[in-house]
C-alpha cells in the first residue's frame, strides 16, 4: 500500500499521520526514511523505489489536492532529467500508488479531505483512473 499525504501547507499533520501509520508496520519490515525540507529532490529514484514490487511505501508531497499531487510528482520526475517518455512516467506512477490521502489545514483544525484509490492511468485521455474512498464535505463561506 502506498499512502501519499498531500498538503498545501506545513503544519497540516502529514508527519503526525505518517508516524501513526508507521506504528502499524510490522517489526520485521524494513523502513527507509528520507526527509528533505526542499521536498522531493530525487523524484526518479523515488519512482524507482515505488516500482520495486515492495509494498508499504509512505511519502509526503505538498499539493492543494490529490490530483495536483499526482501532477506535481509527474512534473518532479520530468524535471529530474530521467530519460523516460511522459506516458511511461505516468503509467509507472499509477502502477506504484495504491492510496493517496490529502490533508488540509483550516483555522483551528486539521483534517483528511480526500482518500482516493489509484486504479491506473488512461494514456489516451491522459488521466489517472481513481475511485474516491472518502471526500470531506466542503465548507461553504
Amino acid at each position: 500500500m502506498f499512502a501519499n499525504y498531500n498538503s498545501p501547507d506545513t503544519g497540516t499533520g502529514k508527519s503526525t499521520l505518517l508516524s501513526i501509520l508507521g506504528k502499524f508496520i510490522p517489526q520485521e519490515e524494513r523502513i527507509l526514511v528520507i526527509e528533505d525540507t526542499a521536498e522531493i529532490q530525487l523524484p526518479h529514484d523515488l519512482l524507482q523505489l515505488l516500482n520495486t514490487g515492495h509494498s508499504g511505501t509512505l511519502c509526503t508531497i505538498h499539493a492543494n489536492s490529490v490530483q495536483q499531487g499526482l501532477a506535481r510528482f509527474t512534473s518532479c520526475v520530468l524535471q529530474s532529467g530521467v530519460d523516460l517518455p511522459y506516458r511511461a512516467i505516468k503509467t509507472n506512477i499509477a502502477d506504484s500508488l495504491s492510496v493517496v490521502i490529502h490533508l488540509e489545514r483550516r483555522p483551528g483544525r486539521r483534517y483528511v479531505s480526500e482518500v482516493l484509490l489509484i486504479n491506473g492511468y488512461e494514456p489516451d485521455a491522459d488521466l489517472f483512473a481513481y475511485g474516491a474512498v472518502f471526500l470531506a464535505k466542503q465548507d461553504h463561506p
